[in-house]
């Protein structure tokens, strides 16, 4: 029962990396000149790619827990967990998740408007990737087809 309350949990989590990702899809593809002439696009984009590595730290603590571990001190260290547990494959585009989501939280007043172009334009993928990930992990470990 447990495992299937859990299971529920995530695939709700990603039900809303997919919403969120088909936000962002609506808007490619996006010019720095959309940023500089429309501040509500801007802000959009900001806030869904900061929902969507929020996602990705939540899946990963929640998984943390399925498997017994205590929860990571830091998002890094929650997405490294993950890795270590073989959910997800150590790629450095998910350390530069976590990386953007801190310097939009946390140095927004800095953010180029030009990675913001690169990533809603060219970066997207590598939510999927993560989600993908998950799936098959989840898929792998209750059996659950539903996970499709």
């Amino acid at each position: 029962m447990a495992d299937t309350q859990t299971n529920g949990v995530v695939l709700g989590k990603l039900n809303v990396l997919d919403e969120t990702l088909s936000e962002l899809r609506s808007l490619v593809p996006v010019s720095r000149a959309d940023l500089e002439a429309d501040w509500k696009v801007r802000r959009a984009i900001e806030r869904d790619l900061q929902i969507l590595v929020e996602v990705v730290v939540d899946v990963c603590q929640r998984l943390i827990a399925i498997n017994g571990q205590s929860p990571a001190g830091t998002s890094a260290a929650a997405v490294q967990a993950c890795v270590q547990l073989g959910v997800l494959s150590d790629r450095d585009e998910y350390r530069k998740m976590v990386q953007f989501r801190n310097l939009l939280v946390h140095r927004y007043e800095r953010v180029n408007p030009e990675v913001l172009v690169d990533i809603v334009n060219n970066r997207l993928a590598d939510i999927e990737k993560f989600r993908d990930e998950v799936l098959a992990y989840e898929r792998s470990r209750t059996g659950h087809p539903g996970a499709d």
